[in-house]
């Protein structure tokens, strides 16, 4: 792909990402294989490909964008580019912004007024060209959940804005069917001046985990994940951190049980 000249040049990337389970990732171990993000790479001065950005980041599950910044990347007169990956991504759009940035800009942060935990069921899952990737009407709800239920303690239903305030160790554990409703205060925000226009994004940070007869205890909730840790799972002598405030959160909150049963004696 060649770009356009520009001081400030920017890729938006669109597309989504067919993730490897944990028995793809464990085959192509026993093989010597490793995943490599997506890189993104110029040509210098000899002509030679040349990685400048290690990793761009990936669409995440469905279509998403993902921005990449190549001000001051370029070695050479070229605006040749190209992305390197033995992942599976789908790439949909891929659009180039060269605009000097010089446009007035104003970050407001809000806070949920009402952030809920509550039992919803499943999203009707269709395509509508019979491909990749699924999508969801969420006005077709059916409670036959798709999937099995790790066991372990997840987060009652309620208010959980407590939980959402700040990035931390501090979680919502939801089991397959819930929803989180967020409700932001829209008069907090400040008057639009003339000529501007607003754009929402969500921010959201948190780990998610598979059933794959591979993956680290794959079979319940814990052991539970955490910011600092080096891998999951981790070993003595990291563990989830046990503060007063993240013992009262345990206590408090994941207080919704969800056993196996127990196998007939006869």
């Amino acid at each position: 792909m060649k770009l356009p000249q520009g001081r400030r040049t920017r890729l938006f990337l669109t597309g989504w990402t067919d993730y490897a389970w944990s028995s793809d990732n464990l085959a192509a171990s026993h093989s010597g294989k490793a995943l490599s993000p997506p890189a993104l790479q110029v040509k210098n001065k000899r002509g030679e490909w040349q990685t400048v950005i290690e990793n761009i980041g990936i669409p995440v599950g469905r279509p998403q964008t993902v921005i990449a910044d190549l001000t001051d990347k370029f070695l050479s007169a070229s605006r040749e580019v190209r992305i390197v990956t033995n992942m599976r991504i789908y790439w949909d759009q891929i659009l180039v912004d060269i605009s000097p940035l010089n446009f007035p800009m104003q970050l407001t942060k809000l806070t949920p007024a009402v952030a809920d935990l509550r039992w919803r069921g499943f999203s009707h899952e269709y395509s509508p060209d019979q491909r990749e990737p699924m999508q969801y009407d969420y006005d077709r709800v059916s409670f036959t959940s798709p999937w099995k239920v790790m066991t372990g303690r997840y987060t009652r239903e309620g208010d959980v804005r407590e939980l959402l305030s700040e990035t931390d160790d501090i979680f919502v554990i939801s089991r397959p069917g819930d929803e989180i409703v967020l409700w932001f205060p829209a008069n907090k925000l400040p008057p639009l001046p003339r000529g501007w226009k607003r754009t929402f994004l969500l921010y959201a940070d948190g780990f998610s985990k598979e059933m794959d007869i591979n993956s680290a205890s794959p079979d319940q909730v814990g052991p539970l994940p955490f910011h600092g840790m080096s891998k999951y799972p981790y070993a003595s002598p990291e563990r989830y951190p046990l503060t007063p405030k993240h013992q009262k959160y345990l206590e408090t909150y994941n207080t919704r049980v969800v056993t196996s049963p127990v196998a007939k004696l006869y």
